[in-house]
């Protein structure tokens, strides 16, 4: 079971999140919307409070790499970096200005990682040109819930795109080379999916917008999540003791129906969106029966070329026990608390912190089972649940 909670003081500048490694100079989002992790560190509807200037948060970016990754010599990994997690990097005029300053300053110390932002805003024509010269690749993922056209109350205050204004947003980076717009479906719920039919007509939209895909999220549940509100909003019958997400299969299907009738990539994990996005491989392993390929990676209407590319992956156990060592050694672990399971999995004896899990994923490929998870951020990730998290 995960422990802590995350507190906006304790809020790290830089973190390994299960896709991606954040990094967070400002905190505070102008929205409020009610399903949000940002609600129990009274970060919603909050005016972004910035702790760091661009160039203080690249160079401390580069010092991060520095200490987590130069040991990787000839085969550096590539996890991507995202930017304003407990923030929206295109809600304001001083944010989306310090989103060009940092993608300029990354630009300038040449370090070559993806861009990843989440957004219920949008970036303008002009701006999105700017953004692109400075040829870094961005990923933009653009939040929409669709709750505005389906449900009966309202779950998103704020400056918070409609669904039409959602559609415009992806034409922002039309023929551009180095950003890729993504729709981030959060969170699908029956009252907010209400049939396959809908869910075609939606779909479509997207696509012609020129979104490049969608990753589908569930309901979170856990210590980042404030339940009454959920309930008041009517997602939420009553309080859950689930930890991580609560997955509607009924409105999956609907939407994994309609993707495969459009023609649409929908994934269940960012860092599959990411991958088509990238043309590569997925570099988590989701493609494998150990990591949930059975309900987060098959089901999904992903393109064939894409799924060829995964197919070839391997979770082999070459050097394993090099890997082991510098892992305890980051977590403060005796190598005897690990031990080796099948398919680049591995027992850990006692607690180990979040970030550790996810730094081992990036970096080896490994995914670490702990007895149980210190919490350093306001949601439970996919990763280090347990051996039967999927």
């Amino acid at each position: 079971m995960p422990s802590s909670t995350t507190r906006q003081d304790v809020v790290p500048i830089i973190a390994e999140h299960d896709t991606w490694i954040s990094v967070d100079p400002i905190i505070g989002c102008p929205a409020r919307c009610s399903y949000c992790y940002l609600g129990p560190i009274d970060l919603r509807a909050h005016r972004p409070n910035v702790r760091l200037s661009p160039q203080e948060s690249v160079e401390l970016l580069c010092d991060y790499l520095a200490d987590t990754r130069d040991d990787l010599l000839n085969s550096p990994d590539s996890t991507p970096v995202c930017i304003g997690n407990y923030t929206d990097m295109l809600m304001t005029p001083s944010n989306r200005q310090y989103l060009y300053d940092f993608v300029s300053e990354v630009a300038t110390r040449k370090i070559d990682r993806i861009i990843v932002l989440v957004s219920k805003g949008r970036m303008s024509r002009p701006f999105a040109q700017e953004l692109d010269t400075l040829g870094v690749r961005i990923i933009a993922f653009h939040s929409q819930s669709f709750h505005r056209v389906t449900m009966d109350r309202p779950t998103e205050t704020g400056p918070v795109l409609t669904p039409e204004g959602t559609f415009a947003a992806a034409g922002a980076y039309h023929n551009l080379t180095n950003i890729t717009p993504i729709h981030f479906w959060r969170p699908i719920t029956r009252k907010s999916i209400p049939s396959k039919e809908w869910s075609v007509e939606t779909i479509s939209k997207l696509k012609n917008a020129g979104f490049r895909a969608s990753v589908a999220i569930g309901l979170a549940i856990g210590p980042g999540i404030d339940q009454a509100d959920l309930i008041d909003d009517r997602l939420l019958e009553h309080n859950s003791e689930a930890s991580g997400e609560i997955w509607d299969q009924s409105t999956w299907l609907d939407i994994s129906n309609a993707a495969k009738i459009v023609g649409y990539p929908v994934y269940r994990s960012t860092s599959c969106a990411i991958a088509l996005a990238r043309s590569k491989p997925e570099e988590l392993g989701t493609w494998h029966r150990s990591r949930g390929a059975t309900s987060r990676c098959i089901p999904c209407n992903c393109p064939q070329t894409q799924r060829a590319k995964c197919k070839v992956g391997r979770l082999s156990s070459a050097n394993l026990g090099k890997n082991i060592s510098w892992i305890a050694d980051y977590a403060g672990k005796k190598v005897s608390q690990f031990t080796v399971l099948a398919d680049r999995r591995v027992r850990v004896a006692g607690q180990i912190r979040q970030s550790a899990v996810s730094l081992a994923l990036h970096k080896y490929q490994i995914e670490l089972v702990p007895d149980s998870v210190f919490t350093e951020r306001a949601w439970v990730g996919h990763f280090g649940r347990g051996l039967d998290s999927e």
